[in-house]
């Protein structure tokens, strides 16, 4: 448990950086989210040293090792009226600058200095090859398993969304998109509910990982409900969607501890504006799916909402769970249980990610 909660003070105090750093293949990326357009900045790189300064925007004092190809360190200095970023270099480098909006953010790729290649022959063959772009990572988290069956109606929940999470795995896969799986069997990580959602939302980290989609199968008392819901992390307004909550969360008692202790996160993303930057990212990806998963099988859009999903707590990426339909409705349960409506399921669920990726997402 004392690991557990040093793991989870680190997760919050890189959530809480300026800037967000990445380490990919082939660059450094470093992230500085703003508090609107009118932020002005300069750079300028001298030697060893790449120097940011930022008008007009607060942030703590930090020291943060890197330790890439490209950079050492990254120190914030907060002065008077602005913020001086000096980033510590290994090599030359060069610097690739990228401003957006919604939420507004800087993005500065770092990438070492090409040496000029040797002299050829006039017969020698061209060697150069243009670098790949880093290839987007998508984590899928099919709920429930092993000794959580999860919702049993005209479908056992753990196993429909296993199936779908596997499908999608490979029609993603198909697109050129590295897929990791919380799980790709029959099993759980552990019988106690607390630690099997803490170990999936830990594999979220930001620097392996761009998206994370929890699939679920949706219940409800009256057993006359259907469509698709998709639920991002924040404080849960509705008390019918407290109530799913409480059930994703491991239901009775526990299912109300845990949401207890993810509402206390979801407070703090209130005076957070990395978080709230995330929280955005993630009702777009709600909306988005959503969207398209009610296009592509003919189940209706009942919407997106925020949910203290214990999951979801501390993800730093893009986090939805998706209610993918109810499986305790007499058409729509028995549709979850054909595999051509699975199918349908995993291409709107596709259709949806490459969407929100191809909208300038994946560059964050």
């Amino acid at each position: 448990m004392r690991v557990l909660l040093l793991v989870f003070a680190l997760v919050w105090s890189l959530a809480q950086a300026f800037p967000r750093i990445g380490v990919h293949e082939g660059f450094t990326r470093l992230v500085f989210d703003l508090p609107g357009k009118e932020v002005a900045y300069t750079l300028s790189q001298e030697g060893g040293l790449l120097v940011l300064l930022f008008k007009g925007v607060d942030a703590e004092a930090k020291d943060q090792v890197v330790n890439s190809k490209e950079v050492a360190s990254v120190q914030t200095v907060p002065e008077k009226g602005q913020v001086r970023v000096l980033v510590r270099l290994k090599a030359p480098v060069e610097a690739a600058t990228h401003r957006y909006s919604d939420p507004e953010r800087l993005v500065v790729d770092l990438s070492l200095k090409s040496s000029p290649p040797p002299p050829t022959k006039p017969t020698d063959p061209p060697t150069a090859k243009a670098p790949k772009p880093p290839r987007p990572v998508v984590l899928l988290d099919p709920g429930h398993g092993g000794v959580d069956p999860g919702m049993v109606g005209y479908v056992v929940e753990k196993e429909a969304v296993l199936d779908v999470a596997l499908r999608l795995k490979r029609f993603l896969e198909r697109e050129g998109i590295e897929v990791r799986l919380t799980r790709d069997r029959d099993m759980h990580l552990s019988p106690d509910k607390r630690e099997d959602l803490s170990r999936r939302a830990a594999m979220a980290d930001s620097s392996q990982v761009n998206l994370f989609i929890s699939i679920h199968v949706n219940a409800t008392p009256t057993r006359t409900a259907q469509g698709v819901e998709v639920f991002y992390f924040g404080r849960a307004q509705d008390p019918r969607v407290l109530s799913q909550v409480i059930r994703e969360n491991g239901g009775g008692d526990i299912g109300q501890r845990l949401t207890r202790e993810a509402q206390s996160v979801a407070e703090r993303i209130l005076t957070d504006i990395v978080a709230q930057a995330n929280q955005r990212y993630s009702q777009r990806l709600a909306e988005t799916l959503g969207r398209k998963l009610s296009q592509a099988t003919g189940s209706p859009y009942r919407g997106s909402f925020p949910g203290d999903l214990f999951v979801l707590r501390y993800a730093k990426v893009p986090a939805v769970l998706v209610e993918i339909g109810f499986g305790d409705h007499p058409v729509e349960g028995r549709r979850l249980a054909d595999p051509a409506y699975r199918d349908k399921v995993a291409q709107g669920l596709l259709t949806g990610i490459l969407t929100f990726l191809a909208n300038g997402a994946f560059a964050r």
